[in-house]
């Protein structure tokens, strides 16, 4: 039992090794930060042009941020799972203290 938990541990290391490996070979880190710089130097020609210009400046027109809405059927049903399983583990686990606690006072 106790080689089977290291071997797992170990294969689960080298596999994040392996993959964090390949995401900084492959430049894709890079990349996200070269994309921020470029999206932050045409914010500051934006905000440049507006000084020039006098026009109203309100700094929270320079520094919004996309975000984008990924979710799908799918993953609202996997988040009500696993939000469902927390609130059941919870319980277990409140559940089962509160028993070894009455054993300990006892």
């Amino acid at each position: 039992m106790d080689k089977k938990i290291f071997k797992l541990i170990v294969i689960v290391i080298v596999i994040v090794f392996i993959a964090s490996y390949f995401v900084s070979e492959s430049g894709y880190y890079e990349y996200t930060m070269q994309q921020q710089t470029i999206i932050t130097n045409e914010k500051i020609k934006e905000f440049e042009e507006d000084v020039k210009n006098n026009e109203n400046i309100d700094i929270k027109e320079y520094l919004k941020k996309e975000q984008i809405d990924y979710s799908n059927k799918f993953t609202t049903l996997i988040y009500n799972i696993s939000d469902n399983s927390n609130k059941l583990v919870r319980k277990a686990i409140k559940y089962v203290f509160k028993k070894l606690g009455t054993l300990i006072e006892d």
